[in-house]
């Protein structure tokens, strides 16, 4: 069976990652496909391959929400944004397409923002559509956004990488 593409970023094949947070348990990195109007979305993925949330081990739940708090924490300062999304999936049904467990954390301001957070599927269609194929974003803004976020991790101290 052919490794993840979680799973590669985790064992080291991390080129063109923008890497937030990583600890022992899990790594948080920027999703380089989405953004919303105000900053980067990102993933919070454990290092274990889990196919999804509710195979998480009592440790890595435990660990989950104080890791949620603060990249919640540092969305808010980073971006100024009001409120933030997280969303999962379990199973191909419910819309989850990399079976390696991921949680999105989506920084909303608009009716824009939710919708990118609820529909990503649609998003990523229209992005194909439109731009042929070539559905990575800027990678000097993926940077930008990234660098603000983990100033704000750094500066609330949360920050193991």
């Amino acid at each position: 069976m052919e490794e993840c593409r979680f799973c590669k970023i985790i064992g080291g094949d991390r080129i063109k990652e923008e890497i937030i947070f990583e600890n022992e348990l899990f790594i948080v990195l920027t999703d380089k496909y989405r953004q919303t109007s105000i900053g980067s979305i990102c993933l919070l993925i454990p290092k274990k391959h889990y196919t999804n949330i509710l195979e998480l081990s009592v440790d890595h739940s435990i660990e989950l929400i104080p890791i949620l708090k603060n990249i919640n924490y540092s969305m808010q300062k980073a971006y100024s944004c009001k409120g933030i999304r997280i969303w999962t999936a379990v199973n191909k049904e419910a819309g989850q397409s990399i079976f390696h467990c991921h949680i999105h954390i989506v920084p909303c301001n608009s009716l824009k923002d939710r919708i990118i957070a609820s529909f990503p599927g649609i998003y990523d269609l229209k992005r194909r559509v439109l731009r042929l194929g070539n559905n990575k974003l800027n990678a000097d803004r993926n940077f930008e956004l990234a660098n603000k976020l983990r100033s704000e991790m750094i500066k609330h101290n949360c920050n193991e990488y």
